[in-house]
């Protein structure tokens, strides 16, 4: 029989996986006037690095990536996406740590490993594929198109109350189960959570990509806007409480940083 994780009596725990995940949705402009001597490649380039910098100041403390991802695109002179991909067009970056299914989204990738996957090894993989030699059609440049979070841990709000017995339940809608057991490490105090062996939904999905930007509301012009979706697929960091509140604070970075809500 297979182990589903269950346990009894079989109450609700309070907190579960949603059947879907909930978003939070931010944006960020750039203009270009400030560097009108950049070739392409180079702005592609600040970009991406703007975006792996959102995506560490967004987990410091709160989430931690066992995978990432960046993929490439061919665009055309008005940076619309061409139909063909570039080779070698998406890049997968794990560490030893990484859970043993943890695959590429897409086919044919470049994988890579790294012994801590943090802001500097992101920004190695993002390089890695903006550098990679290939030419380009002609009218066409390359581009970075999205980057991607998919296999997390996660921070969890006052650890000693939701752990009795020195184990984690969780109810998983998605599955309609109740009371699944998570796995659990815990380091210097915090107790740090990820996907039950039932579930497909992890703590936190991430994904950082191109937009044309949502309706200007600061009175500028931008030439060129990206953009985070933040997925939270556990009630723990979702509904008001304490891990409500440690989302709240790091979405909070990086509206300090220049992003804003895209659909406040």
């Amino acid at each position: 029989m297979r182990d589903t994780g269950l346990s009894e009596p079989s109450e609700p725990t309070g907190h579960y996986i949603f059947n879907d995940s909930q978003t939070i949705v931010l944006e960020r402009g750039f203009q270009w006037e400030s560097a009108p001597d950049r070739n392409p490649i180079e702005l592609e380039r600040m970009t991406a690095h703007h975006a792996v910098r959102a995506l560490a100041v967004l987990c410091e403390g709160l989430i931690r990536p066992m995978t990432f991802c960046v993929t490439r695109s061919w665009v055309d002179e008005y940076s619309w996406p061409a139909e063909a991909n570039p080779p070698r067009w998406n890049w997968f970056l794990k560490t030893p740590q990484s859970p043993p299914d943890a695959g590429p989204p897409y086919a044919d990738p470049q994988i890579t490993e790294t012994v801590t996957l943090d802001e500097g090894s992101m920004l190695t993989t993002v390089d890695r594929a903006l550098d990679d030699p290939c030419e380009a059609p002609e009218g066409q440049r390359l581009s970075w198109a999205e980057m991607l979070v998919d296999h997390t841990w996660a921070r969890l709000p006052e650890p000693d109350r939701h752990t009795p017995n020195d184990e984690l339940r969780i109810d998983d809608h998605d599955n309609k189960l109740r009371r699944v057991l998570v796995p659990c490490e815990r380091t210097n105090g915090r107790t740090w959570v990820t996907v039950p062996k039932t579930s497909v939904w992890y703590p936190f999905q991430l994904r950082v990509n191109k937009s044309c930007g949502t309706d200007d509301s600061d009175g500028l012009e931008y030439d060129e806007f990206i953009e985070m979706a933040i997925h939270v697929n556990w009630s723990f960091w979702w509904h008001p409480g304490e891990g409500r509140a440690m989302l709240d604070r790091a979405v909070g970075r990086l509206l300090q940083q220049g992003w804003r809500n895209a659909y406040p």
